[in-house]
This record gives C-alpha cells, structure tokens and sequence, in this order.
C-alpha cells in the first residue's frame, strides 16, 4: 500500500509538471556576443524567463563538450553542425523523459559547447547522460549537476544582457515590419527614452549623430523623477539602419545615465 501511495506521488507530480510544462510559451532565440572579444554563440528559450524560479526544478544539469572542428573563431564547421544537432536531439529526448529534465538551451565559444537543463532530482543523470552520448564515441564530454534554485545559471550564462536583449527586440521588431513594407522605404521613426535630469538629457543630445533627430515630447515625471524624452527623424528601414543606429542610442543613453526603451515606426 505505501509502495503504491508512493507512486501516485510521484505520478502526481510527473503529470503536474508536464501539464506545466504545457502552458509555457516558448521562444527561442538564437544570438551571438562576445566575451573579451571572442564570438560567443546562445541559443536560449526565453519564454521561460517569467515563470522563474522554478521550484520543482532546481537543479541544472551542464553537458560540456569538445568540438572536433572548429573554426578560427571557435565556432563549429558546417558539417559538424549536423552532428552536433543529433546529439542535441537526443540529449533532449533521454533527459526530459527519464529526467523529467527542461532544456533551456545552450552556448559555444572557444570550440566548447556547453547544454543546460534544469530538473527535479540528480538520481541517475549520469547514466541518462551516457545512454543519450553512446553514439557519439568520437567526443570528449563532461556533465555536473547542481544545485541552482535561483535558476543563475540560466538568467547569467544563456539569457540575453540589457543590450542584447535590445538588439533581438529590435530585430524581431523590424522583421515584422517588414513582412509588409519593402526594404529602405523611408519611414517617420519615433525613439524612446528616460534620463535623470535635464542636464543628462542636455548631455545626450550633444552627442555625435543626434543632431538630425526632432526632439517631439519632453515630459518631466511627477515629483521631478527623471525625464521621459521622445525624438523622431526620418529613416531609410532596413537591417543597415538598426545595426549601425540602436547601438549608438543604447550607448550613449547609458552613459549619461538614461534609459533607451526602444523605437515605433509613425
């Protein structure tokens, strides 16, 4: 009888966990950094982002693993892409079903690929791990588990910085745009953002580049607790555009201590 209550627990909470599991939306995203001025390569699922901690899953689980044939840059060849997506795969599929394990994505840098996964317990990952490896015999890899209920690993290692975030915002922003609009059609751009004080603001717009903007709406908060400021100019829309101009914003807000909140087509 207690062996059978046992299992109604544990099947209870299995069939809790994928029925969370269910609700989340996830959103994957690939981008590229660097750290000390080497390409670092994350692919990451942001969609888990909001309903962090997780409680019932904090353990990271990190498979490391050697690359056979990088390239100058650290970055897997093309043909070793396809391996390393085999054995991603079935890392994915070993893990979430004899660990019950969420893959919440990976990195490469320096010819290392690291994977991540976060689950409940650490019973038995070892052996999950290298039942998922087997095939693979021609790599050289390490796995650890630990304990990580704030989920840091996740939020520091894979999740996208302040600027990154930006920039991937920005992209998917232009995309849609231009799933409707042809490439370099000139556009009324509206940029969003919040300061200190006036002189901040005053500091900013002395800035190399900004004179072609418009200044359109300057608007003290309530009990004089910064500056929201909003200036437009005409742009040419394209994937040049955003590069070269979000970088520069972002930039020069923060060092005068301002906030860039990101741009609206009029």
């Amino acid at each position: 009888m207690r062996r059978f209550l046992i299992y109604l627990l544990v099947f209870s909470g299995f069939t809790n966990h994928v029925a969370f599991s269910q609700k989340l939306q996830h959103d994957w995203e690939n981008y590229v950094t660097a750290i000390k001025d080497k390409p670092v390569s994350i692919n990451v699922d942001l969609g888990i982002k909001p309903f962090l901690p997780m409680k019932d899953l904090p353990y990271v689980m990190i498979v490391r693993l050697k690359l056979q044939h990088p390239n100058d840059l650290g970055m897997p060849s093309e043909e070793e892409v396809l391996t390393l997506n085999e054995m991603e795969e079935k890392l994915v599929d070993v893990l979430s079903r004899g660990q019950g394990a969420l893959y919440v994505g990976r990195f490469t840098q320096r010819g290392i690929r690291e994977f991540y996964f976060y689950t409940g317990d650490t019973i038995g990952y070892q052996k999950a791990m290298n039942t998922a490896l087997i095939s693979f015999q021609e790599y050289q890899w390490l796995a650890q588990c630990k304990n990580d209920e704030a989920w840091q690993n996740y939020l520091t290692v894979l999740y996208p910085a302040e600027f990154d975030k930006m920039l991937i915002d920005s992209r998917r922003q232009l995309n849609l745009f231009l799933q409707n609009n042809a490439v370099g059609v000139k556009k009324s751009v509206s940029y969003f953002f919040e300061f200190p004080d006036d002189a901040s603001c005053r500091k900013f717009l002395q800035t190399p580049g900004c004179s072609k903007y418009t200044v359109i709406q300057y608007t003290r908060k309530t009990g004089n607790k910064g500056i929201s400021m909003v200036f437009s100019a005409i742009e040419s829309i394209d994937r040049k555009w955003l590069e070269q101009t979000m970088p520069v914003l972002f930039s020069a807000s923060k060092k005068q201590g301002g906030l860039y909140k990101g741009w609206e087509i009029e």
